[in-house]
């Protein structure tokens, strides 16, 4: 159920500047319990040995987590030493020690090894910390029973999952998918395929300075690198793509825009059981549920355009941005 007049709940005021992450259930919205990812199974492939990944030192960086008032952190790769002082203002994601993959990265002609997750996330959010739609890492620390990894944390922002129950006008969610998409490109240009793009991995930013509230995507928990024909799924069951389940493979780009199409269908609709239940349900069964929708034509055909059982003939990401859709006049409702 939408709040009145089309307004949004205000985002949380206390509590931002210090936020756990944890590989446990997390809590509860209006919307139910938060769905939570699987891990990847996927059994080796023949042949295939791990190789260490080449990257530019001045893309792979950790700002140093010392306090500072003015100046500029400096830049290091190792993970920081237990007892070390953390300033306020990130978020720390806490991962069972036996839950963690390593990734071999060379960085000056000097093999190191780090999280995946953190590799994944260099790679996309760049050396410039809060800049990027992607939240960005700071480092990473080893203890005897887990992996903590500490990430910038957004001041004023809030769930999506949370953000107005999930639902929002059509001009307000196109806003959104405008940069979900800019930013799923971004991500797979650096050859970074997400793999659980859901409500409860993008965060919503609010700014004075910014009329539409601004996309940060966090979780890379489930992510690896771009590579033809995935055999087993990590991420969410129910936004897994249909063809996983018809073809036994599929794509990283097929599957983001099938789970950005998941994203749009979820924000608009009030039926949520599809979405506890799973997506994988006949394309006539998308078809009536997007008929329903009370939204512009353009919005409709883009939806289906996104939500094609058959991934050969689903639009790709850069077709979603040349969309007629995201050139229709249909504007976000007032905020208050």
């Amino acid at each position: 159920m939408r709040h009145p007049e089309g307004r949004r709940k205000e985002p949380p005021r206390k509590g931002l500047r210090q936020t756990h992450y944890s590989t446990r259930t997390e809590g509860v919205s209006n919307r139910g319990t938060k769905r939570k990812a699987q891990s990847d199974l996927e059994a080796p492939r023949k042949r295939q040995k791990t190789e260490s990944v080449t990257i530019p030192h001045n893309v792979f960086s950790f700002p140093e987590l010392r306090p500072s008032s003015t100046a500029k952190p400096q830049h290091v790769l190792v993970p920081i030493s237990r007892g070390e002082v953390i300033v306020e203002g990130v978020a720390i994601k806490h991962i069972a020690k036996d839950l963690v993959k390593y990734q071999p990265v060379v960085i000056n002609g000097e093999l190191h090894c780090a999280p995946l997750e953190m590799v994944l996330m260099v790679m996309t959010a760049g050396d410039s910390v809060g800049e990027n739609a992607v939240v960005s890492p700071l480092a990473w620390t080893d203890l005897d029973d887990e992996v903590l990894l500490i990430m910038e944390m957004p001041e004023k922002c809030m769930n999506l999952f949370e953000y107005d129950n999930g639902q929002i006008d059509e001009g307000l969610a196109k806003e959104f998918m405008r940069q979900l998409v800019e930013a799923a490109i971004q991500i797979h240009k650096a050859g970074v395929f997400h793999r659980d793009l859901k409500l409860e991995n993008i965060l919503i930013q609010f700014s004075d300075a910014r009329l539409i509230p601004r996309v940060r995507i966090i979780d890379f928990g489930c992510g690896c690198f771009v590579m033809p024909g995935y055999r087993s799924y990590a991420g969410t069951h129910c936004f897994r793509p249909p063809e996983f389940n018809h073809r036994g493979t599929y794509e990283a780009g097929p599957t983001t825009v099938w789970q950005l199409g998941c994203i749009l269908l979820e924000l608009l609709s009030e039926n949520t059981d599809m979405f506890t239940k799973g997506m994988q349900h006949c394309e006539n069964f998308l078809t009536q549920t997007i008929k329903k929708l009370k939204v512009s034509e353009d919005c409709k055909k883009f939806l289906k355009s996104c939500l094609l059982v058959n991934p050969d003939q689903r639009i790709t990401q850069e077709q979603m941005l040349c969309h007629p859709w995201f050139r229709s006049s249909v504007l976000p409702e007032a905020q208050p």
